[in-house]
């Protein structure tokens, strides 16, 4: 029988009534199903609140908040949880490997002494691959009669090419000669301690284009791997699982060396393996690769065949027969990772506009993809778009963009790719400018939006025009100066990579690596501009220009924030506004210092900033002064004290050329207020939310609590 009236999915109390009273209330206008309705959305909070209640049962599904919680109830002491800055790769992989110590924890306890268990902490607490070598197998040792297992290691044989590649690699099975020192020794590290055992880390990554264009070297038959024309060496793309441990080079991130790829071509070349060449769109054979040292490209290539230089990542066709087709690359270089754009995974701003592909099966550039979207602006309102390239390729293109009031554009690679953007002039090819032009005029409109979220954009500038509402620059690269080839001339090295032109509203710069910023902007009728930077390396190609600057030497009209960044140089600006966690290597020049937070960061020397909290070397200096201040030292005492403080305090890193593996990374023998100086001690500079000095804490003291008593244990790191 029908009761009348619309349905509901909050009926299910009412349904179960008897007929007779649905009929009733039918007839009275339904109260009864109104209150039902009430009641039902409340039962089913209830219901919901009660599955949350079932779900905080288990480590797997419970709340972040609750996992120390169950490592207490295990016995499992977890070091502190690793936020992350909102929008980081990467985030939310703490709290995973966090539940995965947990839950194993139990299991791993019964596991105790063995490489396995060693292994997986590692690889659990830190989220690198990981190997645990006993090295009292490793040593060489005299051969018994009595026990014939024991010593029956040998030397490397001088002939096995294959095994001195190996050599001081975790890898290797060489049998090394014994070292009685002790292995975490902090004077004098032991290398081979027969009562130790050593746990290996590979830190980097491997940042793969598939299909990429191959950069022509100036001659019709020599190519590199770099799209960029850079000599960067090769790099494998680990095949095996990430979780287990690595048994063969060809499961880590490491280099290619050319023995190793003479000696096993089919382990790293081919489609699907970490290197191919593609000729035309096909691959070239694996029986035509030659490995040849490349180095000064005088090496001969037969005929037919083709030379790979992995170590330099160079291509070299036969001179005479140099190819017609197009060449592309897939290869890998080895990285850190999180921030500059790459194969890394990032997050992607949720987005309502309409996407215009550019890539295979897309627009063929991104000046057709700009073109369709003002096609269809004019038959409709579509004031937003965003230009996803979703391939590895680069685009030489003469790009001139024009955004009217109210409109948002973003520009961005599709998750896992890396497109670069050369500009160029019309016709003839040069290098160009790529120009965005905002608002002449915003009067009471709202001025356009622009984002770049992926990009690389090489030998010349990005050039902003006119005003916005806000321009966003996110996992991306402008290419600093030193960065590329050919650019050793002096003037050549002072190029911007970014220039704003009278722009009055904020820039935000995240997780990106930037070379010099300029900023030409007149110094009346607006406020300083507001530039964030945060999570990002700013490269001035010197440790001592500016990064930062105006135009005609005088400081740049902006009001400069940072925030977890390394810059490599110094700023001149008009004021600052939170400068925190950062490494500045020259000095940070405020025009107006009445405004404005300094705090745990270190600062070049000369800086001239508002009031400085916790900062670098004026707090070390500061310490030897109360030092020295308690007995009665000479003035050439007290002095020699401060320049030795301020010399060890000075950030060395373990290199500041652009596209080396550990770029801008803090080395290992930083001083420790460098690698624990941010506010929340972490690590200064772009790769502090990585976390890396306190997953390795955090790792030490976890291994102490599955060793025998009596066992020395230490990391190392592979890369």
């Amino acid at each position: 029988m029908s009761t009348g009236g619309q349905q509901s999915p909050d009926d299910t109390l009412y349904n179960l009534l008897p007929a007779v009273y649905r009929i009733r209330d039918a007839q009275q206008g339904y109260p009864l199903r109104t209150l039902l309705r009430a009641i039902a959305g409340q039962v089913g909070e209830f219901a919901a609140d009660i599955g949350h209640l079932y779900d905080n049962w288990f480590i797997e599904t419970c709340d972040d908040d609750l996992v120390p919680y169950f490592a207490e109830l295990v016995g499992l002491s977890l070091g502190p949880s690793l936020p992350t800055s909102a929008g980081a790769a990467g985030s939310g992989t703490d709290a995973t490997w966090r539940r995965a110590q947990v839950a194993d924890a139990i299991t791993d306890r019964s596991r105790k002494g063995s490489f396995s268990v060693l292994e997986q902490l590692a690889a659990q607490a830190t989220g690198w691959p990981a190997r645990a070598i006993e090295l009292r197998r490793m040593a060489l040792a005299t051969q018994s009669a009595r026990m014939p297992d024991v010593g029956r290691r040998r030397l490397t044989d001088l002939a096995d090419m294959e095994a001195l590649e190996l050599l001081t690699t975790p890898l290797s099975d060489a049998a090394p000669l014994t070292d009685v020192r002790r292995l975490s020794s902090h004077r004098t590290p032991g290398t081979i301690d027969p009562s130790a055992v050593a746990v290996w880390l590979w830190r980097l990554v491997s940042d793969r284009v598939s299909r990429a264009p191959a950069a022509s070297a100036g001659e019709e038959n020599c190519y590199t791997f770099d799209q960029l024309g850079r000599d960067l060496p090769l790099a494998v793309i680990p095949a095996g699982d990430p979780a287990s441990a690595p048994s063969t080079e060809l499961d880590v991130a490491m280099t290619i060396t050319r023995r190793a790829l003479e000696l096993r071509l089919e382990d790293y070349y081919g489609p699907g393996r970490s290197i191919c060449l593609y000729r035309g769109g096909e691959p070239v054979p694996r029986a035509q690769i030659v490995v040849a040292d490349l180095s000064r490209w005088q090496e001969r290539t037969p005929e037919g065949r083709v030379s790979v230089d992995p170590l330099l990542g160079r291509i070299a066709f036969p001179a005479r027969h140099p190819p017609e087709e197009e060449i592309s690359v897939t290869c890998a270089r080895l990285g850190i990772g999180a921030i500059g754009g790459g194969s890394y995974p990032r997050p992607l701003p949720a987005t309502t506009a309409a996407v215009y592909p550019v890539g295979p099966g897309g627009h063929a550039s991104i000046r057709l993809a700009v073109a369709a979207w003002r096609t269809a602006s004019q038959h409709g309102d579509t004031p937003s778009a965003v230009i996803e390239i979703t391939d590895d390729g680069v685009y030489r293109e003469h790009l001139d963009i024009r955004l009217a009031a109210g409109e948002q554009l973003e520009i961005r690679a599709a998750q896992g790719r890396r497109p670069v953007i050369i500009p160029v002039e019309t016709g003839g090819g040069r290098p160009d400018r790529l120009r965005v032009r905002g608002a002449d005029d915003l009067g009471a409109a709202k001025g356009p939006s622009f984002r770049l979220d992926g990009i690389w954009v090489a030998r010349h500038s990005l050039d902003l025009y006119g005003g916005f509402a806000g321009v966003e620059l996110r996992h991306c690269t402008l290419v600093p100066a030193s960065g590329l080839p050919g650019t050793e001339p002096h003037e050549e090295r002072h190029l911007p990579s970014l220039v704003v032109h009278g722009m009055p509203c904020p820039i935000t710069i995240s997780s990106s690596v930037i070379g010099k910023i300029r900023v030409e902007s007149p110094e009346t009728g607006f406020e300083p501009l507001p530039l964030k930077i945060c999570d990002s390396v700013l490269d001035a190609s010197d440790l001592h220009e500016r990064a930062v600057l105006g135009a005609d030497g005088r400081p740049a009209w902006v009001r400069l924030s940072l925030s977890r960044a390394t810059v490599l140089g110094g700023a001149e600006v008009h004021s600052a506004g939170l400068v925190e966690d950062s490494i500045l290597t020259g000095a940070l020049d405020c025009e107006r210092r009445q405004a404005g937070d300094v705090r745990f960061c270190y600062l070049g020397p000369g800086s001239r900033t508002p009031r400085r909290a916790n900062c670098q070397p004026d707090a070390a200096l500061a310490r030897a002064r109360t030092q020295t201040a308690r007995g009665t030292p000479a003035a050439g005492d007290r002095g020699r004290l401060e320049a030795l403080t301020v010399a060890r305090l000075v950030p060395r890193f373990d290199s500041v050329q652009f596209g080396r593996p550990a770029y801008a990374r803090l080395a290992g023998d930083a001083a420790p207020e460098l690698t624990h100086g941010a506010h929340d001690e972490g690590e200064l500079g772009a790769y502090h939310d990585l976390w890396q000095r306190l997953r390795v804490a955090d790792l030490r003291t976890q291994l102490q609590q599955f060793v025998p008593p009596g066992v020395d244990i230490d990391i190392r790191f592979a890369t």
